[in-house]
């Protein structure tokens, strides 16, 4: 990439839409959101699965908007806000929204435009059949403190291969013992994630294994990368 390591801007919940039209005026390279589906079969930007307890595979879309503090956009809404400022970087929180949402993806951004990550091989493996032009990564870390599924994040080459995964996206913690480095000598190329401390920015920013760092604070990841 001519810049070096492109920068993925996380658009939090809690920054709430206004949230998502900085991190498309951010000046990343790719801005991330965060893909779930409504009980009535929305697909919406939204991190966690539930909102006010209540999970968003039990709730409609418009009690949703009732239920969350701040504006819950929908997800083609979202692609409309950073279509032409950014690539898109999507995030599948979930299983059954693969087709899609990568559609929606295509529509705007064409098939050079965003990466679809996710932690389940089984929906890499599903877009990489229906799109296989669509740029995918699996995510890796996402159970790291999860009794049990340590094993996949620590040696995730063989689900990558079987998966058909372009890229691989690291947790920071996973990616400082050894895991980058096993990927990188595979060719695998690495996004790491969520990357807010200035030290490990500056790290992974001067890192030639890493293609994407993700963050919560683009602005500052673009100073350092100067």
């Amino acid at each position: 990439m001519e810049r070096g390591v492109a920068i993925s801007a996380h658009r939090r919940d809690s920054a709430g839409l206004a949230g998502l039209h900085d991190a498309a005026a951010s000046g990343a390279e790719y801005v991330e959101i965060d893909v779930r589906r409504t009980s009535d079969g929305a697909l919406v930007v939204h991190h966690d699965a539930a909102v006010a307890g209540v999970p968003l595979s039990r709730c409609p879309y418009p009690r949703l908007r009732e239920l969350a503090p701040r504006p819950v956009p929908l997800v083609a809404e979202a692609l409309e806000i950073i279509r032409g400022r950014a690539r898109g970087h999507l995030d599948l929180k979930e299983r059954g929204c693969e087709h899609e949402a990568v559609a929606l993806a295509l529509a705007a951004f064409g098939p050079d435009g965003f990466v679809v990550t996710t932690r389940e091989p089984a929906s890499i493996a599903q877009i990489k059949r229906r799109f296989p032009e669509v740029t995918t990564a699996l995510s890796v870390g996402r159970g790291f403190w999860e009794r049990g599924a340590a094993v996949r994040d620590y040696a995730p080459l063989r689900a990558i291969r079987e998966c058909g995964a372009d890229l691989v996206a690291i947790n920071h913690r996973l990616a400082r013992v050894g895991v980058l480095g096993r990927c990188a000598r595979a060719g695998l190329p690495a996004m790491v994630w969520t990357v807010n401390a200035e030290p490990l920015m500056s790290r992974f920013l001067a890192d030639p294994r890493v293609a994407v760092l993700i963050t919560d604070f683009p602005g500052t990841a673009l100073r350092l990368r100067g």
